[in-house]
């Protein structure tokens, strides 16, 4: 016997503190690598604050890679140039944002080459999902998965809403099983038609990523279950003040045509 759930009124007490949110994940694609800057915010669903005008660096042990910030997407700063990270080496972010320095250091673990994600048809119908169980773990390794979806071109669909045509979600395998995952409450599943195309990612995470992304999702897609945690604070490798995660992951890409 589960119970029945109640309506539950939250007492959240606001906050004077203000704490820079720091969310950055540097990859081995040659690319400009980028780091959001943002505040925190006292009210539940209140707007999101940027944090403008911070200096960013990223040192490997070797170069120091300038960021800058960007001119027409707030709060997001892009590296001067392109560059690759590299496995096996530690990254250390340094951010000076009024007066108050914030620090962060993250090592980029291998990943390994896997079969992607499957997907299923849909009984009686001729749509697919991506057949992830929701708390299917990898005892041997971490990661997660990236899916971007496009059917945009598909006869039928061709003149629908951007919304209605493409999809992008995050799947994590972990190498763990909690209860609140197994007892989590259901997710929308994403339906999509024959011809749709999909590009697979997989980030490895290292131990430290692993924990962040454990207690981001019990503060958030495992909330609500029969077996919730008590709340608190999710991790960080951020110095005081400061709170996010910066990630350095490597990266696999994978393109299906789904047929």
């Amino acid at each position: 016997h589960l119970g029945c759930e109640e309506k539950t009124q939250w007492d959240i007490q606001p906050s004077d503190e203000s704490f820079l949110i720091v969310d950055g994940i540097l990859t081995n694609e040659q690319k400009q690598q980028t780091v959001l800057l943002s505040l925190s915010n006292s009210e539940m669903n209140g707007e999101l604050n940027y944090a403008e005008n911070a200096n960013l660096t990223v040192f490997d042990g070797e170069n120091t890679f300038q960021f800058l910030e960007s001119d027409s997407e707030p709060g997001l700063y892009l590296s001067e140039t392109e560059f690759s990270g590299v496995v096996n080496r530690t990254y250390e972010l340094l951010i000076e944002f009024e007066d108050q320095s914030y620090f962060a250091s993250a090592e980029m673990f291998p990943v390994s080459i896997s079969d992607p994600l499957p997907y299923v048809q849909l009984e009686d119908t001729n749509l697919y999902f991506i057949a992830a169980d929701q708390y299917y773990f990898n005892p041997d390794e971490s990661f997660m998965a990236e899916v971007i979806l496009d059917w945009s071109h598909v006869e039928g669909y061709d003149t629908l809403a951007e919304h209605e045509t493409k999809a992008h979600m995050y799947y994590y395998h972990l190498t763990t099983i909690d209860v609140n995952q197994i007892f989590s409450p259901q997710t929308e599943q994403v339906l999509f038609p024959p011809g749709t195309y999909m590009i697979q990612k997989k980030y490895s995470l290292s131990p430290e990523h692993e924990a962040f992304i454990r207690s981001l999702l019990s503060e958030t897609q495992w909330h609500g279950g029969n077996f919730d945690l008590e709340e608190g604070n999710v991790y960080t490798n951020m110095s005081d003040g400061s709170l996010g995660f910066f990630a350095a992951c490597s990266v696999i890409a994978d393109t299906t045509f789904v047929n």
